[in-house]
């Protein structure tokens, strides 16, 4: 019975404390409520909003190599090589064989080439 008794005084407390509580549980937004708790199973949501899209990465371009061109040079002109003078030419006036006198006062004269003595 005293725990009855003992109820019954702090009643009037509780209901006091109670309202408050609820006075004040109603008057804070609802953003300032914590809750925790556990789930297990599956999700609900679809895989393209669950994980991020992979990284797109493109490839650099190829690099093409091509061979130099081909250059074909025309064959080499054959070379002409003036030939000796059979005649030398001979100048009276002064008396010299070209090209030991630059000058002649008169025409030159052309002279048989003759071939310088073999060396003994």
């Amino acid at each position: 019975m005293s725990a009855q008794r003992n109820f019954s005084r702090a009643r009037p407390a509780l209901l006091a404390l109670a309202t408050t509580l609820g006075v004040v549980s109603m008057a804070l937004p609802a953003a300032a409520r914590v809750v925790v708790g556990f789930g297990f199973g599956v999700p609900v949501v679809p895989a393209p909003w669950y994980y991020a899209p992979p990284p797109v990465v493109y490839a650099p371009p190829p690099v093409v190599y091509s061979p130099p061109p081909v250059v074909v040079a025309p064959p080499p002109q054959p070379a002409y090589v003036s030939q000796p003078s059979p005649n030398w030419y001979y100048c009276d006036d002064p008396k010299g064989y070209y090209p030991y006198v630059a000058t002649c006062n008169r025409a030159w004269r052309e002279v048989p080439a003759q071939p310088s003595a073999p060396p003994r």
